[in-house]
C-alpha cells in the first residue's frame, strides 16, 4: 500500500510540476550479502563484496550522481548475512521486500538467489546479482525479476575443460554438488568433455555441506583407480573440504592436476591452500584502467588493508561496486524521460544499461538475465605466499573476443613444482 501511495503521490507532482526532479527522493536498497558462511566462518569476498556496494552508494552520493540531490540509501536492517544459504533464503528476502525497498542487491550466490528470486516475483521487485551465475537464473520466463552484471557459468566452466585438453589430459574425475549451481555446470561439464573425447573415469554428486568423512571417501577411490586430473564445481565450503581431502591423500604432486570453478581465499586453512597448490579456477578479467586503479586504492582505503588485485575477494568487491552502478544508471535513464521511478519501471531499465564499470562494459541480453561478453581469465594457485601471507594467483590464460582460450605456459605452476 505504502508504494501505491508513494507512486500516486509522485504522479500528483508531476502534474502539478513536470519536472518532478526538482523534488529530491531517497531510493531505499535491500541488501544479502555473505560475509560469514552457514559453518560461521568468515568469508572475505563476501565482506568485500559489501563493502564494495556501500563504497558505491556514498561516491553516488557525495558526487550526486543521480541529480537533483536524490540518494541510494542501504540501511543496517535491510543489510543481511545470510551466509550463501539456500534455507530460509526466501523468509530473509521477503522481510526485506516487505520494508518498501526499490530493489534488493547482493544476492551473490546461486541456490540461494533461486530461492530469493522467487518470492521477488511475488512482490515484483526486482534483484540484482554480483555473483550467481547458476544456468537456470538465465531464464527471464521462470525469473522475470532478476538481473545479474555476470554471465552464467556455461559461459566459463566449460574453459577449464579447454585448459585440460590443451594440456594433453584425456581422462577426469568430476567432483560437483547437487544444487542449482553445480547441477548446471554438471551439464556443461558433460557437455565440454563429450566434443574434447575426454572421459570422465569417476563421478560423485554430493549435497552442499557434505562432510569431510564422506569426501575423503570419494578422494580415496579416486586415487585406488589411478586418477590424475580432478574437476570440482561446487561452492566454496564444498571445494575446501576437497582440498583438504586433496592434501590428506597427497594428491598434490608432480603429474596431477585440479580444476575447481571457485577461486580460494587467503584465510583458509593451511591443509587447504597446500592441497589446492597449482589448481586452476575461472575468474572475470579485469583490464588495468585508471578507474580499476583508484577503485582499488579506494576499497583499499575503505577497508583499512591492502588488497591483492588477483584475489576472489577483489573480484568480487569489483562486482559488487559495479552492480550498485548499475542501478544508479537505469534510476538516471528514468528520470532523464521524467518517469516515477518504481520497482517496475527499474527492471525494465535494468535490462537497457550500457556503460563502462570497473569490470568493463556492463550491459545486457535482451533475452536472458545476462550480462553479455563479461571478459574471463583463468586463474592459478601459486600457493601460500608468506611475504603477503596470501595465496598467490596468477593469471595464465585468457579468452580472445572470438571466445579462444587464449593460454601462456610459461607462467603455469603445477602441483609438486
Amino acid at each position: 500500500m505504502n508504494k501505491v501511495i508513494k507512486a500516486l503521490f509522485l504522479v500528483l507532482i508531476f502534474i502539478i510540476n513536470p519536472d518532478k526532479n526538482l523534488y529530491s527522493e531517497i531510493y531505499n536498497l535491500g541488501g544479502m550479502y555473505t560475509y560469514h558462511y552457514h559453518d560461521g566462518r568468515y568469508a572475505d569476498w563476501g565482506d568485500y563484496a559489501r563493502e564494495a556496494a556501500f563504497l558505491a552508494i556514498e561516491e553516488i552520493n557525495s558526487s550526486n550522481f543521480l541529480g537533483h540531490e536524490h540518494s541510494l540509501q542501504l540501511l543496517p536492517e535491510n543489510t543481511i548475512d545470510y551466509h550463501c544459504w539456500p534455507s530460509n533464503a526466501a523468509k530473509m528476502a521477503e522481510t526485506l521486500f516487505q520494508n518498501d525497498i526499490l530493489i534488493l542487491t547482493g544476492a551473490d550466490c546461486s541456490s540461494p538467489a533461486v530461492e530469493i528470486s522467487k518470492i521477488a516475483s511475488k512482490y515484483k521487485i526486482p534483484v540484482i546479482s554480483n555473483g550467481a551465475n547458476a544456468s537456470s537464473l538465465s531464464s527471464r520466463e521462470d525469473f522475470p525479476w532478476f538481473i545479474r552484471v555476470v554471465t552464467p557459468s556455461e559461459e566459463y566452466d566449460r574453459y577449464l575443460i579447454e585448459l585440460a585438453h590443451s594440456m594433453g589430459i584425456n581422462e577426469i574425475a568430476y567432483l560437483y554438488t547437487t544444487d542449482a549451481w553445480g547441477l548446471g555446470a554438471r551439464k556443461v561439464i558433460h557437455d565440454s568433455v563429450n566434443k574434447k573425447n575426454i572421459l570422465i573415469k569417476k563421478e560423485f554428486g554430493f549435497k552442499r555441506d557434505t562432510n569431510q568423512e564422506t569426501i575423503n571417501d570419494y578422494i580415496s577411490e579416486i586415487i585406488s583407480v589411478g586418477i590424475k586430473s580432478i574437476v570440482i564445481t561446487g561452492p566454496t565450503p564444498d571445494t575446501v573440504r576437497i582440498f583438504k581431502s586433496l592434501d590428506k591423500y597427497e594428491f598434490n604432486k608432480k603429474g596431477n592436476t585440479i580444476f575447481a570453478t571457485e577461486m580460494i581465499s587467503a584465510d583458509e586453512s593451511i591443509d587447504a591452500v597446500n592441497g589446492s597448490t597449482g589448481y586452476f579456477a575461472p575468474m572475470t578479467f579485469l583490464e588495468n584502467t585508471e578507474e580499476l586503479s583508484q577503485f582499488k586504492i579506494e576499497l583499499s582505503s575503505k577497508l583499512d588493508k591492502e588488497i591483492d588485485i588477483n584475489s576472489k575477494a577483489f573480484f568480487y568487491g569489483a562486482l559488487s561496486y559495479d552492480h550498485i552502478y548499475t542501478i544508479a544508471h537505469a534510476i538516471n535513464s528514468i528520470n532523464s524521460k521524467n518517469h516515477v521511478v518504481t520497482p517496475q519501471s527499474l527492471m525494465d531499465s535494468l535490462r537497457k544499461v550500457d556503460f563502462n564499470g570497473v569490470t568493463g562494459r556492463v550491459y545486457f541480453s535482451q533475452k536472458s538475465n545476462d550480462r553479455i561478453n563479461m571478459p574471463l581469465q583463468i586463474m592459478n594457485s601459486h600457493g601460500f605466499d608468506e611475504s603477503s601471507n596470501s595465496v598467490k594467483f596468477e593469471s595464465v590464460a585468457t579468452v580472445s573476443s572470438d571466445g579462444n582460450l587464449v593460454v601462456d605456459h610459461s607462467k603455469i605452476l603445477l602441483p609438486g613444482y
